[in-house]
């Protein structure tokens, strides 16, 4: 398995963390970075069963939005488009996107009977806006030195992807078009070596000599060093090189005991199911795997402990029946790490609460992954990728739900790596 080669130039920051230049560093950015898959998507359209058209909201900027109004066709499209795309004047997303389509976490009013797009029908790819048009790709411009590319697990053609990948994610690059190329200044105290310290972190995630949740521990430990004081950066990559080698390093990554964390695992994991945004066929996920686990929760009632047997049947299940399958959620962690920009580097604050939210997201997708084979599910991979699609439009595509639940563990002081351990548990 390869990862990210650090191939740029290396910036190293002085001991009071700010970066070693004056003025500030200037990243060229030359190339573009992507996982190797991400050449290899398709959309499934009209085979898809989770179409990205359906129960969430699709917004887009001024450009498309005065585009799509100067779109024309068919009497129906017209009429669909008149009725179907407004603007945003008030609410959260004002300010933010310019204009969205009319949904109301429904179905697009674009979206025909077989699951094809009206306006892509009529007058081509083109005319749709950029989201539409790139989703679920995604791509920017970093301070790793990259153009990067890559894909959200929100599609269940990008789950299809890393099923079929048992070596592990690898990541490709090549030079950008000239007139691509830019430049990217650090924000400031490590973003500078961006590149340096993702690459060693995604390298924790890929060592297959432990568990994964004893990798993630691994990739805690080491970022721990840098919230702590630590800021020569060549100093801290040599010590993380060879922590997976230190004697007596697996005993140190012990799990917690499953007796005493599985109750903790499943009360955090049920609290972020029901912060989750229960729209569109989200809901009935909610509810199928509420009733998976026995549990009725009335509104304003408080959640009582719940009930682990339920759920020890069902990991018994999904371990049968998707044996030799573990680098998954492997595949699917590594690339939700190399979406997600992780880990942030702004601050030692910033840095410690993007490694809580991906012990977080860990926890729910192993729970939503293993409830996929509750009883009276079909626990086949149909059930599996419904689960983690609906579960990543909810967390990864609501920034306002996933800031909130990140919190959380700093409002209740709940943010150490010994409750990591039980976060990491199921």
């Amino acid at each position: 398995m390869s990862t990210l080669d650090s191939d740029k130039p290396h910036i190293k920051p002085l001991d009071n963390g700010a970066v070693s230049s004056d003025p500030a560093p200037q990243i060229p950015v030359e190339r573009d970075l992507r996982p190797a898959c991400f050449d290899e998507f398709h959309c499934l359209a009209e085979e898809c069963r989770l179409s990205c058209c359906k129960g969430w909201s699709i917004t887009f900027d001024k450009k498309d939005y005065l585009s799509l109004k100067r779109e024309s066709g068919t009497p129906e499209l017209n009429a669909r488009l008149e009725s179907g795309v407004r603007r945003i004047k008030k609410g959260p997303l004002a300010g933010v996107h310019y204009g969205e389509f009319v949904m109301d976490h429904t179905d697009c009013p674009l979206l025909r009977e077989d699951g094809l797009c009206m306006l892509q029908a009529e007058n081509g790819h083109s005319a749709l806006p950029f989201v539409c048009r790139s989703f679920p790709r995604m791509e920017s411009y970093q301070t790793s030195g990259y153009f990067e590319r890559s894909l959200t697990p929100a599609c269940e053609g990008v789950l299809a992807l890393l099923w079929d990948l048992p070596e592990g994610v690898e990541f490709c690059s090549d030079p950008l078009p000239r007139e691509k190329c830019r430049t990217v200044t650090p924000r400031k105290w490590l973003a500078a070596s961006f590149q340096d310290i993702r690459s060693q972190c995604i390298d924790f995630l890929q060592d297959r000599r432990f568990t994964l949740p004893q990798r993630i521990l691994l990739m805690g430990l080491a970022l721990k060093e840098l919230t702590e004081g630590e800021a020569d950066v060549d100093r801290w990559l040599a010590k993380a090189r060879v922590l997976p080698d230190l004697p007596g390093i697996t005993g140190y990554l012990q799990e917690a005991e499953p007796g005493q964390a599985l109750p903790l695992f499943l009360t955090n994991c049920i609290r972020v199911l029901l912060g989750m945004p229960g729209i569109g066929d989200f809901q009935g996920v909610q509810e199928d795997l509420l009733r998976g686990l026995g549990i009725q929760v009335q509104e304003g009632s408080t959640l009582a402990t719940v009930p682990t047997a339920p759920y020890l049947a069902a990991r018994e299940r999904y371990q049968e029946r998707f044996v030799g399958r573990e680098y998954f959620m492997e595949n699917l962690m590594v690339s939700l790490f190399f979406e997600l920009k992780m880990p942030t580097l702004t601050s030692a604050e910033e840095l410690w609460k993007s490694y809580v939210n991906f012990c977080n997201l860990y926890s729910i997708y192993r729970f939503m992954a293993v409830m996929s084979c509750r009883e009276g599910a079909e626990g086949d991979r149909s059930e599996l990728f419904r689960s983690l699609v609906y579960a990543s439009r909810s967390l990864i595509h609501d920034s306002t739900s996933q800031t909130a639940l990140r919190d959380n563990f700093f409002q209740n002081d709940s943010a150490t790596l010994a409750h990591m351990a039980v976060l990491l548990s199921g």
